[in-house]
């Protein structure tokens, strides 16, 4: 048996939302034909597939990686001094004037 471990086995909450999908008869086959090979029920096999797949959406949405050029030249940036933008100063003062605490 193929080797495959639920990705949602750390996460330290009871099942108690429910999901209902509808798919293609041969991709329900295939998914139960799987699930079965690794030793899992389909709602384990397809929950942590999903959840895979989210998790590697953020990391692709809000992880940034340079190679080591990139990162030399955006850390020289970072530490350059900055030069004024009145452009975006006028907007940054505008938007402080929409803001309203409270």
């Amino acid at each position: 048996m193929i080797q495959y471990s639920d990705a949602t086995a750390l996460v330290a909450e009871t099942k108690s939302t429910r999901k209902e999908l509808r798919m293609k008869p041969t991709v329900a086959a295939k998914i139960r034909d799987m699930a079965a090979m690794v030793g899992m029920d389909e709602s384990t096999f397809i929950t942590s597939a999903a959840f895979q797949k989210a998790q590697e959406v953020e990391k692709e949405q809000f992880v940034t990686t340079l190679d080591e050029s990139q990162f030399d030249a955006f850390a020289e940036a970072a530490v350059a001094p900055g030069e004024r933008n009145d452009a975006l100063s006028e907007v940054i003062r505008h938007s402080h004037d929409l803001l309203v605490d409270g």
